[in-house]
């Protein structure tokens, strides 16, 4: 019985601590990183200023035909 209940126990543990570890890492993996107002975003790529400023909405369509 004693020994019955040793491995009920240390089993119950062994997935305490897997759940535990899988629970931390997704809670990791899933948590947004803090931003605080006022600071610049980092992109990976940054192309804030690469783009042309458009003064008149109809200014790049060009004509058919």
């Amino acid at each position: 019985m004693a020994k019955a209940l040793r491995s009920f126990l240390l089993t119950l543990l062994i997935s305490l601590l897997i759940g535990f570890a899988i629970g931390l890492w997704i809670r990791t993996r899933m948590e947004r990183p803090v931003r605080y107002i006022g600071s610049a975003p980092t992109y990976p790529l940054d192309v804030r200023y690469a783009s042309a400023v458009i003064l008149e909405p109809r200014q790049h369509e060009q004509p058919i035909g």
